[in-house]
């Protein structure tokens, strides 16, 4: 893995994890601390029982079962963050399947607010942001107009290459 930037804490780990890099015999018990507090974070785990089993387990002080915690976090990402975006596509397919159970059974009106209720979930009616700002559009440009004869003829005898894409060659003009 190539490095970027000022080195930190966790580097060695990475490395370990993307690239298979050596670690010595007490980083490999650090990272099997990191997995194991990832590893109930995953399972649902509140951050406080965590750090109670850590305890049992490992018998740290609170710093360190803190640090571990939070070094877990940024090793492997945050749990709540991937929870919540899950969470959000699960309640959308619960709206979508009542709206259908409604729509089966004749309740128009539920359906349609079950269905309101998904969309909104996926921000459907939310407005997109426009790229282009139309005011843009209204400032004036500088053009220059010329009443000079000879500038007209000049543009008119000015050779401009072009491409003929009729598809008809000069055969085809007579």
């Amino acid at each position: 893995m190539k490095q970027l930037g000022k080195p930190d804490k966790l580097d060695k780990y990475r490395s370990h994890l993307v690239d298979g890099a050596d670690l010595k015999e007490d980083e490999l018990a650090m990272l099997a601390k990191y997995r194991k507090a990832h590893g109930l974070l995953c399972l649902g785990f509140g951050r406080n029982q965590v750090l109670a089993t850590l305890e049992k387990e490992y018998e740290l002080s609170q710093p360190q079962l803190y640090a571990i915690v939070r070094e877990s976090i940024l090793l492997y990402g945050s749990i709540e963050e991937v929870d919540k975006k899950g969470q959000r596509v699960i309640s959308h397919e619960n709206y979508k399947l009542m709206a259908n159970l409604a729509r089966k059974n004749g309740d128009i009106g539920n359906a349609i607010r079950a269905q309101e209720n998904a969309d909104k979930l996926l921000g459907l009616f939310e407005s997109d942001k426009t790229v282009l700002d139309p005011k843009a559009f209204l400032i004036p440009v500088p053009m220059d107009f010329s009443t000079d004869p000879a500038v007209l003829r000049e543009q008119e005898t000015q050779d401009i290459d072009f491409e003929d894409v009729t598809g008809g060659g000069e055969d085809d003009a007579a």
